[in-house]
């Protein structure tokens, strides 16, 4: 579907923008009644054919809904007109009207209906830009974007909901009693990473947790970029809205993603390592007691990989557990 409508919305971009505050438009096969348009300014549109007139609010500065009647085909008709007010959100709203889209064609559903019930799932997606996030973050969040990809390529599965760590769960990655930690650095020597709490390196009850290490290398024309991974994971069927969502709860919105571009970098290492006895580590159990001492509020410390690499676990084990995560039970 969003190829589809991707196509029809660059179709009509090639003929040129209307004139005189009109609309050009091209039917989309998937629901009777769907139109893709662009307005002169070419911001994209959604028309959904309707009998009623409708007033719906959505939320958000980016979008205008309105009811209107258009000539289309040599015809009057009365459409649904979903507007996107920002180009730098066109991307978004791609994914979006896609969702409503396919709502539509699973369901004997109103457009109205539609709309809002998307809209209630996709508001947050839907603001407008705020600048590219920092290098650290845009680093971080794709050294999870990476195994996550891998997980999806060796499990064969597209859920993502065993990418847990943007809703605050203790491990970034984790299904059923497998679970693993990701540590990017920049740093061009060294296997030094930074642990946030006591059980950050502790393994989920009965089950064993790996950390996997990233060394990314900030080049200009690199061969990797955050949105091409995100592109990736999503023209592997990952649901857009389950993948916004978790980026957002990262701390980068969708529609930074296009910002991000510039911020290319090369992969230089990476490494997977079973966390366990011989890992080192801060665990409840390193004090007396099994619990660290009082007024103790937060603990951050540094830990030094070199001492362990030789226990880099083969590529052939590293799918093995990737795919575990994402095949086993997930929250």
């Amino acid at each position: 579907m969003i190829d589809e409508l991707r196509l029809a919305f660059a179709a009509l971009a090639t003929h040129g923008k209307p004139e005189h505050h009109g609309l050009a438009t091209l039917a989309i096969d998937a629901v009777d009644g769907a139109y893709v348009a662009i307005d002169e300014q070419t911001r994209p549109h959604l028309l959904l054919r309707t009998q009623l007139h409708v007033m719906i609010d959505p939320g958000v500065t980016t979008l205008a809904v309105s009811t209107r009647s258009l000539r289309i085909a040599g015809k009057d008709v009365r459409v649904l007109d979903i507007a996107c007010l920002f180009l730098s959100l066109s991307e978004v709203f791609d994914h979006f009207a896609a969702a409503i889209i396919q709502r539509l064609a699973a369901g004997d559903e109103e457009p109205a209906d539609a709309v809002k019930g998307v809209l209630a799932s996709w508001k947050n997606f839907l603001v407008p830009p705020s600048g590219p996030p920092g290098v650290d973050k845009i680093a971080a969040v794709l050294g999870e974007l990476l195994v996550v990809k891998d997980a999806v390529k060796h499990s064969g599965l597209v859920d993502i909901g065993f990418w847990s760590g943007p809703f605050g769960q203790r491990h970034d990655l984790r299904g059923g009693t497998t679970a693993m930690e990701v540590k990017t650095t920049r740093s061009h020597t060294g296997y030094r990473v930074t642990i946030h709490g006591e059980d950050q390196l502790l393994p989920p009850d009965g089950g064993q947790l790996y950390l996997h290490f990233v060394r990314l290398e900030s080049v200009h024309g690199g061969q990797l970029r955050l949105a091409t991974v995100v592109d990736e994971l999503l023209d592997a069927g990952v649901s857009a809205e389950q993948l916004f969502r978790a980026l957002t709860a990262s701390g980068i919105a969708a529609v930074d993603l296009p910002a991000t571009d510039k911020t290319t970098f090369d992969v230089i290492e990476r490494m997977t390592l079973p966390v366990d006895e011989q890992t080192p580590r801060i665990v409840p159990a390193s004090f007396t007691g099994g619990r660290s001492p009082s007024g103790v509020m937060d603990i951050a410390y540094v830990i030094e990989l070199s001492q362990v690499a030789d226990r880099a676990l083969s590529s052939d084990d590293y799918k093995t557990v990737t795919a575990t995560v994402a095949k086993e039970p997930h929250a």
